[in-house]
């Protein structure tokens, strides 16, 4: 199938590594041009890399989600470099495990401040070129934590992806009228660093929750954000793509 998206650009959050990374392969691969920002800017300088050696057109940057000012620079260098911005993935995020009393109001705000107000000033500060242009995709990072209960998940962590998912839903009706679509995937448990972090005991676990028995791969993640990003979801805005092996149904 041809997504339609060679020629597009992508300005994606979180790309040191993980989906992040995966997501801007994939779009290489798709004939994109790539925008790798990460917190860390050695990570965003090595997924450039990898977009490079695919053929694609690729910047590194650096961005703090938290900054405005630090989102600001990083979207308007995109820009420059590359011309426009066509597509976001949300994919910068932090995740934390266990109960309400291991949540300090410093730990709410810092997880709080990354996954949820992160998503919205990338969002904010891309769209009015994406409804200037009358056209443009975003991809949130959801989770299956924000849709229904979570073993591990910690509540703030719980509540950031569930506030993502409704953020999402928001922007979808206000940018429909304009040409821009907004969309999320909710992964369950997925196979990178975040997960890996984890001790075996709590790996083992996760896996129990998923019928097919495994956890996702970070390209099949990026396979279903390529999809809501793409002409073939041309119809499809303000939705949630669930994608966790049958863990969460609905």
């Amino acid at each position: 199938m041809d997504l339609g998206l060679s020629g597009k650009v992508a300005f994606i959050t979180g790309a040191g590594g993980g989906i992040g990374r995966e997501t801007a392969r994939l779009f290489a691969e798709e004939g994109m041009a790539v925008a790798a920002a990460d917190v860390r800017l050695e990570g965003a300088e090595e997924t450039a890399g990898v977009v490079r050696r695919l053929g694609g057109p690729a910047l590194a940057v650096a961005v703090d989600v938290t900054s405005e000012a630090s989102v600001a620079e990083a979207t308007g260098a995109a820009e420059r470099a590359l011309g426009r911005l066509d597509v976001l993935v949300n994919c910068a995020g932090i995740y934390r495990i266990g109960g309400l009393d291991a949540v300090t109001p410093a730990a709410w705000d810092e997880l709080l401040d990354i996954n949820l107000k992160g998503t919205f000033l990338v969002c904010r500060a891309a769209l009015p070129g994406m409804i200037a242009r009358r056209q443009g995709s975003i991809v949130n990072l959801a989770s299956i934590s924000g849709r229904t209960r979570s073993t591990l998940a910690s509540p703030s962590y719980v509540a950031s992806k569930a506030g993502v998912i409704g953020l999402t839903m928001s922007l979808a009706v206000q940018c429909a009228p304009h040409g821009v679509r907004v969309n999320a995937v909710a992964p369950g448990p997925v196979d990178t660093d975040m997960i890996r972090g984890l001790e075996p005991s709590l790996q083992e676990h996760l896996i129990t929750t998923i019928p097919l028995g495994r956890l996702a791969t970070a390209r099949e993640v990026a396979q279903a954000v390529a999809y809501l990003a793409s002409d073939a979801a041309a119809f499809v805005t303000g939705e949630t793509l669930n994608l966790n092996g049958g863990a969460f149904m609905v």
